[in-house]
């Protein structure tokens, strides 16, 4: 067959689907799953964060974005301690609100998650994906490898820590 035949034959068939009827649809339309945000009526509420919080044995904490300590205080020992600290990937990835890059050019823009959840076990880890989606909660994972895309945060959702940020550097000499 030649190349132009095969275009033509592609190029044709949708003009063959304009003679048939089209598929039937199911009546009941499949709603899309609306994430909530803060502000939402649905966003859990601080005695909810807090239940999560007892059930996972303190281990859920607030995420701040990395350099939010030199917006109120630029010269504090905080946003001095990230200053010093941004070019070690170590130290990135330990924060909850790290990511290896600053977002690609109209790609993604870097987020931090409401709150992270640091699992030590698979309860923990159950627990977090439960409430996250019984409360149609956003949920990301943060592994302890590169996440050059930003898949391991999003802004206004539930992260999970399932690494120990402390291994690696105990395995080192």
């Amino acid at each position: 067959m030649h190349r132009r035949n095969l275009l033509k034959s592609v190029a044709a068939l949708p003009l063959l689907a304009l003679g048939r009827s089209p598929p039937a649809r199911s009546t009941a339309a499949a709603t899309p799953l609306r994430r909530v945000r803060p502000g939402d009526s649905a966003w859990p509420s601080a005695a909810d964060w807090q239940k999560l919080n007892d059930a996972v044995g303190g281990a859920l904490l607030p995420v701040q974005a990395l350099c939010s300590a030199c917006e109120s205080d630029r010269g504090g020992a905080a946003c001095k301690d990230v200053l010093g600290n941004i070019h070690n990937p170590f130290y990135i990835g330990d924060q909850p609100a790290g990511t290896q890059v600053s977002g690609w050019l109209d790609a993604w823009t870097p987020a931090p998650s409401a709150f992270a959840l640091k699992a030590r076990n698979s309860a923990d880890v159950a627990a977090a994906v439960n409430f996250a989606r019984e409360r149609r909660l956003r949920l990301v994972v943060k592994g302890g490898a590169h996440s050059y895309q930003g898949t391991s945060n999003a802004p206004d959702s539930l992260l999970v820590l399932g690494h120990d940020p402390g291994a690696l550097r105990r395995c080192l000499p």
